[in-house]
């Protein structure tokens, strides 16, 4: 019988091409309900292509019909997978349980494992590695790609294979058991071997957090291995979780996952990769993400998947499939979206896009398929703070919020390719963190911040409005839409709110500082080489670890005079105040500054129709920005200023008590420190001696009493100390 039906493929892969070649290709359309994508492409197919393509779609039609019948799934590359020796061992471990146990249980790695694998191997490597072209590519600015087609148009960042290590997690799907049987058929054959054995977490089904069967987890030397049971499922109209589950084959299993690149399994029995949809491979060969089944229904019994497919876009820069690219755009999957899935699921999928090599193209994706409005609900905020026209405001924010978030992300590319001056410190005073492009939580809660910007900038008045009304101290009544957005509709934690808040005020400082003066203040900083810088520790009360030096002369900051230093100073105090605050997040701000900068300069640029070459005016404008925000970034180095929030006082509490017995509890008390800490800023590397003539000199009311004679001359001495 098996026979018989192998034979009945082969003449129906027969007929079909036969068929192609005298019908229209309407009316084949109308027979089989392909799409015109698929019959123009099986239109240049040869008989045996078609006989392929015959038995994939049939697999294909019989799993979406229920039918049990299993059909054998494409199987290759198995010798071209390399295995550590860590997995290799893992495997020979399993089978050897599998042998030793009598059992006939297929064991099979399935999931994202199998992927990378794949796409380690030289054969998806020689096909991939033309789209990781580094600084060369161009933005979607100086290009026209099809309207939502992620991957072009973006610099590599993070390149895919760094996002691609060997996993640490392996899943293992079984077909005749529970998770938890297997393993303890393994400890059982560890106990046999003398070995110890494994201990054994059960996860039990939880559909609100997508574990649909029980889940046994060990850890098998460095590896953590999740049994699970293949499993084949329906879905109720109202909800992402199924209705129905139950243990499932093989093919079941492939047909019900999200993308046909991650229905692929290898199979640790026979070492082959099985590919049970007929376009797994195809699809990973040639970049595309595709649904097992049809897009619009998979998407429809499971909203979440829109998400992810995107996700995966971004995380591999692969193309969507055109048939889930208008699904997607599909009213009916927008509104399921939005009801049927939970905001914590949502704003887990949108993080991880931010973490992918193209945040860019995940963004653009999401504007372009109109589901961006649903993940960052920004527009009943909107009309909540009395806005005109919310749905054009909405979409001039988020085009906005795309251009800045590409011009930021392709900066940040080019300062991987070429380091500027302040990515690193010489001798620095603090520790001032890793640079930028090696800090992943830094550059996600940047990408937000980016995205963000404009609705930030949108709603300033408001928040100036909120700030001086009454009950404005209540912190939490007063949050701003860009809180409300993360915490609220994103569900991410507060700290990313306020990490993102941090560096969208900190930009606004640094423009504000580079617009006032500051660029001039930090040419002359460089040209009269004014340094401040860590010479080490020192045992002396009144020598401390800073070397402070102007055009190769030391200075002493606590008596020096020189107009130019003190000029430095005064420029050193206003930045401190914004790096203070923004911490290590300062090298974020600094990008997203310049970023705005560089937008607004490209937002009034014409571009030659051929070879998208800048006029050299135009690129010499943004040469120019850049260089001026380098300099200023350069001249926060040599002042020492980077990990300046770091600095610690060098009168404690219990000294300012001893030097000043009289001042009170509450804010006097605040105000002294503060006091010293400025102090200490405008005058790095002064003693204590000269901190403490000079808070005598700020407070006298708070010092100890003289007498009438000595009261004269210790006056003299404290506005002599304070010139």
């Amino acid at each position: 019988m098996v026979a018989d039906s192998r034979e009945l493929r082969l003449l129906g892969g027969i007929l079909v091409h036969d068929m192609l070649q005298t019908s229209s290709m309407a009316a084949f359309q109308r027979t089989v309900g392909m799409s015109s994508e698929q019959s123009s492409y099986t239109m240049t197919m040869s008989r045996m292509d078609s006989v392929r393509f015959f038995s994939a779609a049939a697999s294909a039609s019989s799993s979406s019909h229920g039918s049990s019948k299993s059909n054998r799934p494409r199987e290759g590359y198995g010798p071209s997978i390399h295995l550590t020796d860590e997995e290799k061992h893992l495997f020979n471990l399993l089978r050897h349980v599998r042998e030793k146990t009598n059992l006939n249980t297929t064991l099979r790695v399935a999931g994202g494992w199998v992927r990378d694998k794949l796409l380690a191997t030289p054969e998806f490597q020689t096909y991939h590695k033309v789209f990781d072209i580094g600084g060369n590519r161009l933005t979607s600015k100086f290009q026209k790609p099809a309207p939502s087609l992620g991957r072009q148009g973006t610099k590599v960042l993070v390149s895919t294979d760094e996002s691609s290590n060997s996993p640490v997690d392996i899943d293992i799907a079984l077909d005749d058991m529970l998770g938890r049987e297997f393993a303890d058929h393994l400890n059982e054959y560890l106990t046999s071997q003398g070995e110890d054995t494994v201990s054994v977490g059960v996860v039990l089904k939880n559909p609100e957090k997508s574990k649909h069967l029980e889940t046994a987890t060990m850890k098998v030397d460095s590896f953590w291995i999740d049994f699970v049971n293949l499993r084949a499922e329906e879905y109720t109209q109202d909800s992402r979780i199924p209705d129905l589950m139950r243990i499932g084959t093989a093919e079941e299993d492939a047909f019900r996952r999200d993308l046909t690149i991650n229905a692929l399994f290898y199979n640790i029995n026979t070492g082959q990769v099985e590919d049970w949809t007929g376009r797994g491979f195809d699809d990973l060969r040639r970049g595309i993400v595709a649904t097992p089944l049809a897009p619009l229904t998979t998407l429809l019994d499971d909203p979440l998947r829109v998400l992810r497919s995107i996700r995966f876009a971004a995380r591999l820069r692969f193309g969507m499939d055109p048939e889930l690219k208008a699904s997607a755009m599909d009213d009916r999957v927008r509104t399921a979206l939005g009801q049927k899935v939970s905001r914590e699921r949502v704003g887990g999928e949108i993080d991880l896009m931010l973490r992918s090599p193209d945040p860019v193209g995940a963004m653009r994706l999401l504007i372009n398929l109109k589901l961006v409005d649903t993940v960052f609900p920004i527009s009943k905020y909107l009309c909540e703070y009395g806005g005109d026209d919310c749905a054009d405001t909405t979409r001039r924010i988020f085009c906005k919020g795309l251009t800045l978030l590409s011009t930021a992300h392709d900066h940040l590319a080019d300062c991987r390719l070429s380091p500027p001056l302040w990515c690193t410190a010489q001798n620095p005073i603090y520790d001032g963190g890793c640079r930028l492009v090696d800090d992943c939580e830094s550059r996600r809660l940047l990408w937000y911040a980016a995205f963000l910007k404009p609705l930030w900038d949108e709603t300033a008045l408001w928040r100036k409005n909120a700030a001086a009304a009454p009950g404005a101290r209540n912190k939490k009544s007063n949050r701003s839409i860009i809180s409300k957005i993360l915490v609220d509709e994103l569900k991410r934690p507060t700290r990313d709110a306020e990490s993102v808040e941090k560096i969208l005020i900190a930009s606004d400082q640094i423009a504000h500082l580079m617009g006032s003066g500051g660029d001039i203040s930090a040419t002359m900083i460089l040209l009269s080489d004014v340094l401040v810088t860590s010479r080490g520790a020192s045992a002396d009360r009144d020598s401390t670890s800073v070397l402070c030096t102007m055009n190769g002369h030391k200075i002493d900051s606590a008596t020096e005079e020189d107009p130019l230093w003190i000029h430095a100073m005064e420029f050193r105090q206003r930045c401190a105040k914004v790096l203070i605050k923004v911490g290590p997040l300062w090298r974020a701000s600094l990008i997203l500054a310049i970023s705005e900068q560089l937008a607004a300069l490209e937002s009034d640029m014409s571009y030659a129709i051929e070879g998208d070459i800048v006029d050299d005016s135009q690129d010499e404008q943004r040469r120019g920005i850049i260089e001026s925000f380098d300099a200023f970034a350069a001249a926060w180095q040599q002042l020492g200023l980077i990990g300046i929030w770091h600095q610690e006082p060098l009168l404690d509490g219990e000294a300012v008590k001893k030097l000043l017995p009289q001042i009170p509890r509450g804010p006097a008390f605040r105000d002294v420190m503060d006091e010293q800490a400025n102090w200490m800023i405008s005058h790095p590397g002064a003693g204590v001696s000269a901190l403490e003539s000079y808070l005598v000199a700020s407070f006298p009311t708070f010092a100890p009493a003289v007498e009438d004679g000595a009261k004269q001359t210790h006056t003299k001495e404290q506005h002599q100390s304070r010139q």
